[in-house]
């Protein structure tokens, strides 16, 4: 679906509304969609992922799948149907997303931070990214390459101390930190644990879901080359797409 016939559908259907005064006279609508799914995975006793392939959008909001023990809520997706598309839509994907989250098995809380730890950045550079259709299974890249570069961030900016450095300089080697006396800045800046929409990885060709199609999306880590991420360590890794979404209403 090109641009402009886009474009024309939307003014479509406002005129249809606004000046004709009936929505949708044939029920073809377009509109933007956010979708997201997520995987939970934990590392073993040696603190390493098991190597294998973990599906997205396999699992819908209200059951249990995907890595977690408990049913999937809004949180880790809004998707509802089992890795296919619904019979009155489809979809043209036009970016992809990957964020990577620490998470505190104790409280099932997400860990915010200013950046990404170690941990998180080496698993998104050792896991690939896959799309499949019905059986033909098509790598798109490394996690990382669909990681964003930044987030919004939320908190009070407190200055360092006088005579020190940020604590972000000093892991980055920049500038050695005080052993002491150091308030680092970053310390209470917070980011919602995932990157924002315009720094997305974004198609020049976009991906094509048909109504009633079979797919899914895949993290793919190979045997040997899972990172040790350390003993009892979790993440959630959430893969997110915006696509524009034609659809029907059925009554």
């Amino acid at each position: 679906m090109g641009l402009r016939s886009i474009q024309s559908g939307i003014r479509r259907q406002a005129r249809e509304v606004l000046v004709d005064g009936s929505r949708f006279k044939r029920f073809d609508q377009i509109r933007q969609r956010y979708f997201w799914s997520t995987y939970r995975l934990s590392t073993d006793a040696n603190g390493y992922i098991a190597s294998g392939t973990f599906d997205l959008f396999t699992t819908p909001s209200g059951q249990a799948g995907q890595g977690f023990v408990s049913q999937l809520t809004l949180r880790e997706t809004n998707w509802v149907s089992a890795n296919r598309v619904p019979d009155n839509q489809n979809f043209e994907i036009t970016e992809l997303g990957v964020s990577c989250v620490s998470v505190n098995t104790d409280t099932d809380s997400r860990q915010n931070t200013p950046y990404p730890s170690a941990q998180e950045d080496e698993l998104l550079r050792n896991m690939a990214l896959a799309i499949t259709y019905l059986t033909n299974q098509v790598p798109l890249g490394l996690c990382v390459d669909f990681a964003q570069a930044s987030a919004p961030m939320v908190g009070e900016y407190h200055p360092s101390v006088p005579g020190s450095y940020p604590a972000a300089e000093a892991d980055l080697g920049i500038n050695a930190a005080p052993a002491s006396n150091v308030i680092p800045e970053n310390d209470v800046f917070y980011s919602n644990g995932f990157a924002a929409p315009g720094l997305r990885r974004r198609f020049k060709i976009p991906i094509l879901l048909q109504h009633g199609e079979t797919f899914k999306f895949s993290y793919l880590l190979d045997p040997g080359r899972g990172p040790f991420l350390g003993v009892g360590k979790t993440f959630d890794v959430r893969m997110d797409f915006f696509a524009t979404e034609s659809f029907v209403e059925k009554s």
